[in-house]
């Protein structure tokens, strides 16, 4: 029997599988690949989104290539992404450190307790760090170094530099400087601790057994050594798969600037980034078509990084002359990109990438000391020797314990702001912006709720509909890829795995213009079909592998049986994926639940508005009041941290069990 008439039997015999996967294909197809085939198209005109529309071909292509602006955009972007990697290690060491607790009790309350800050929304924390660290008179950060006397450090720098950023007797105005705004955006979100990233990275090294630590405490390993000789090895995996998402997602994203700055990138739009730029060309500008252009520019640019990072994440896989070559090379460009007047941020990146760091971490281990399992028989140590003992015993558990304790100081710091100024009065707030003082005023929770409520109504209507739909027809399609190699399989695979890698936020102009044509703009219908059509595919794709996994044996009793398809989605599949579906529905929600780029162009009356445009909006009135609104904060911080909290065991079973790789 050939390839042909395998594929005809097999779709006689299983042709209802394509009705599994048609729901995904359809709601895919519409709203992801029909705006990238859209923008490519419009990119060729001189367009203005409505009337005006006339063919210049390659004319948008040719601007941006020569336009200074554009590309200064992209070196931002890639030196915001290489700061993002230096944030990672923050996530590392608290990791480490909450998996060293002794205690499973008290290490699962440490990780209850980082949970709760780290999923409050970033625009949120974004918000936050613009109203309260960055203001220039009483802020945080400003008050941090005047009365440190850090200031007067940065003064002196500054004098002798020549700068003009650090002035004596001026503070500085973090976001209204031409000069300090970018480094603004780099220090906020501070400590950098992301609970996504501490719990995958937990999840690793709880794979370590403790055997394996009392062999190295016998060879005298201390606690660095154990961190580069078992648990960095083991991290590092996950580690690379992070650092991949940080500086793709840093590329191609525009919401924190946009959060903190404005659409125009800050002063003198030295804080522009290319999703922004493409935002402010078509939506200040009125030039579709070049913002179109901009998007395809900045599509190509993350397929490139994403082609780029897979084949040094599966560089293992080539041959040996290939890795020396494909190294090499972007070695070579990266020096050159570092010279200045280049882009010293992009051969930062690619040589980054090209640093063998698998081998370097082989070479360290390899001038360590092994850990052995041979038994330890003590002997009788003397007073001092035991005092010494217990001494160097005590120090590294105290330096873990604090070092934590710093952490979820400093992180819950920003909900301690958020609760003490919601029940202030603004003139309470100026007079003692930190303290609590008297008396309470409650009454701003009111005004929080009647404002807040009904956006967080509509958000969670959005969030709750989209994840179902994201979880059952993502189930449905990994079931149609895992179950049967069927007919066009490869190609629909494919085809899903590229809108993995590309840029929603580049799509945004003619998704904006398919909306207006299904008359779908300002509905929330739009945010739940759009947030669908992202989602699933993430969901096929962290699906898939579970269902592939799933023994053979019991998909062909239930087909001796004569059980259909659909019997065994919900009797087979479903009952075996309850961690998985749940570890997807969790991340799903909670992406969805952060947007507020996609509603803040789609939507526009009042009562539909989601919590993220609504508080975003409520920020930027010229004047604010703070107790309300920081009891607002709260109350859109509220949902996803107590989902989390609740449903955290089954993400971290889902983690364990490989629904995030690394």
């Amino acid at each position: 029997m050939n390839a042909i008439q395998k594929s005809v039997v097999a779709v006689r015999q299983h042709g209802v599988l394509y009705l599994f996967i048609l729901p995904a294909i359809l709601i895919v197809a519409l709203f992801q690949y029909y705006p990238a085939a859209s923008g490519a198209w419009h990119s060729l005109f001189r367009w203005n989104g409505a009337d005006i529309s006339e063919w210049v071909g390659a004319e948008n292509y040719l601007a941006l290539l020569s336009n200074e602006a554009f590309w200064s955009s992209f070196k931002l972007a890639f030196l915001l992404g290489i700061v993002n990697v230096f944030k990672m290690v923050p996530a590392i060491m608290i990791a480490v450190c909450i998996h060293r607790v002794r205690s499973e009790r008290i290490g699962f309350l440490y990780r209850v307790l980082l949970v709760a800050p780290m999923v409050v929304p970033p625009l949120i924390i974004a918000l936050i760090w613009r109203a309260f660290f960055f203001e220039t008179t009483t802020g945080v950060l400003n008050s941090f170094l005047n009365g440190s006397g850090l200031k007067a450090v940065l003064d002196f720098m500054d004098t002798r530099l020549g700068l003009g950023v650090f002035v004596p007797g001026v503070n500085p105005a973090w976001l209204g400087d031409p000069k300090l705004v970018v480094p603004a955006i780099m220090i906020w979100g501070f400590p950098w601790v992301g609970s996504f990233a501490v719990l995958i990275h937990l999840s690793k090294l709880r794979q370590i057994s403790r055997e394996i630590y009392e062999a190295a405490d016998i060879d005298g390993i201390g606690w660095f050594g154990k961190f580069l000789r078992i648990e960095l090895p083991l991290i590092m995996g996950s580690v690379q798969l992070l650092l991949v998402f940080v500086i793709i997602d840093t590329v191609k994203d525009a919401g924190m600037v946009l959060a903190l700055t404005n659409l125009y990138g800050g002063p003198g739009g030295v804080a522009m980034v290319p999703a922004l730029y493409m935002l402010q060309r078509a939506f200040i500008d009125q030039q579709f078509g070049a913002a179109c252009a901009a998007g395809i520019i900045l599509t190509a640019v993350v397929l490139m990084l994403q082609k780029i990072s897979e084949l040094f994440v599966a560089r293992e896989e080539l041959s040996p002359l290939r890795q020396r070559v494909l190294s090499a090379a972007l070695g070579v460009i990266g020096l050159l990109a570092i010279v200045p007047g280049n882009s010293p941020s992009i051969g930062l990146f690619l040589i980054a990438i090209v640093v063998p760091w698998r081998w370097l971490a082989a070479q360290i281990k390899r001038r360590l000391p092994a850990p052995s399992l041979r038994v330890y028989v003590p002997r009788r140590p003397a007073v001092r020797s035991l005092m010494w003992r217990r001494f160097q015993d005590l120090w590294p558990r105290a330096l873990k314990h604090a070092t934590i304790g710093g952490v979820l100081l400093l992180a819950y710091f920003p909900m301690w702001l958020m609760l003490v100024v919601s029940f202030k009065t603004n003139v309470q707030f100026y007079a003692h912006p930190l303290s609590i003082t008297s008396p309470l005023v409650p009454a701003n929770w009111q005004t929080a709720f009647s404002a807040v409520l009904p956006s967080v109504a509509n958000t969670l209507f959005v969030a709750g509909t989209a994840t179902v739909a994201i979880v059952f027809l993502g189930l449905l399609a990994a079931y149609f890829f895992a179950r049967k190699a069927m007919p066009g399989s490869g190609l629909l695979w494919n085809l899903l795995l590229i809108l993995m890698m590309m840029p929603t936020i580049a799509n945004l102009i003619p998704l904006f213009r398919l909306l207006g044509d299904l008359h779908l703009l300002n509905t929330l219908t739009a945010l739940i079909l759009i947030g669908t059509s992202g989602g699933v595919v993430f969901a096929t794709f962290v699906l898939r592998r579970f269902v592939s996994e799933i023994p053979k044996d019991l998909f062909e009793a239930a087909d001796i049986d004569g059980a259909g398809h659909v019997t065994q989605v919900f009797r087979i599949v479903l009952p075996l994926s309850g961690a998985a579906l749940g570890t997807v529905a969790i991340m799903q929600f909670i992406a969805i639940w952060n947007d507020f780029v996609l509603p803040l162009v789609v939507i526009r009356d009042a009562d539909r508005l989601p919590v993220m445009v609504q508080l975003l909006r409520m920020s930027g009135d010229y004047i604010k009041l703070w107790g309300p609104l920081m009891a607002g904060y709260l109350i859109a911080s509220l949902p996803v941290v107590i989902l989390f909290i609740l449903s955290m065991r089954l993400f971290v079973r889902g983690l364990n069990d490989g629904a995030v790789k690394g």
